[in-house]
């Protein structure tokens, strides 16, 4: 598990008390919401069964992702960053979720994503907040946190799994627990900031 905002790391499988998870949840309750109601859910899951049920297809797609081949594949250009950190961590999309002593599953309600207006992503911004308030929670808490995001039909795979109502959709997998020691600490892109901003217009 990669830390989310600090550099102390401990191992990922060791024992996390579960009034952590429940605080580092009581932030994420505490984000913005577009409608007041803040009517999300958690499913949490911390057996080795659970796991291994929800995420076989996680793990289906981890185990088929050949990184050495992505890596080192031809390109017209040098490989970036951001491919860097996808060879690194495609391959462990389902063992750093089945470490962490527990997994957060936030739920969100709304049927399906309409993008046609960037107002109607409304309830997806909104769980984007609370997903945010969880890390930096997590984070204060001295624990860390690993992220999957699910891939095409996974999501209603998992969904099926277990037995959210059709009225709610899911973000993301988030583990929770103390980071390894000897993950190692891949490159980081750090933009400008004097680059980025823009005073008045686009140009």
């Amino acid at each position: 598990m990669r830390p989310s905002t600090k550099e102390e790391r401990r191992g990922s499988s060791s024992f996390v008390d579960f009034e952590a998870v429940k605080r580092i949840l009581e932030a994420g309750n505490k984000a913005p919401t577009w409608d007041h109601n803040r009517n999300w859910q958690y499913v949490i899951l911390r057996t080795d069964e659970e796991k291994d049920y929800a995420f076989a297809e996680a793990k289906k797609i981890a185990d088929k992702f050949d990184a050495e081949r992505y890596l080192n594949m031809p390109r017209p250009y040098p490989i970036t960053l951001g491919q860097k950190m996808y060879g690194y961590a495609m391959p462990r999309q389902f063992t750093m979720l089945k470490d962490a002593p527990y997994v957060i599953i936030p739920l969100f309600k709304s049927k399906q994503l309409n993008g046609e207006y960037v107002s109607k992503l409304n309830p997806f911004a909104t769980i984007w907040c609370v997903i945010e308030n969880i890390f930096l929670a997590a984070a204060a808490e001295g624990l860390s946190c690993s992220m999957r995001i699910p891939l095409d039909r996974e999501h209603d795979i998992v969904k099926a799994k277990l037995k959210v109502p059709p009225t709610y959709m899911i973000p993301v997998f988030i583990g929770i627990g103390y980071a390894d020691p000897e993950e190692p600490v891949l490159e980081q892109y750090h933009p400008d900031i004097d680059k980025q901003i823009r005073f008045g217009k686009w140009k």
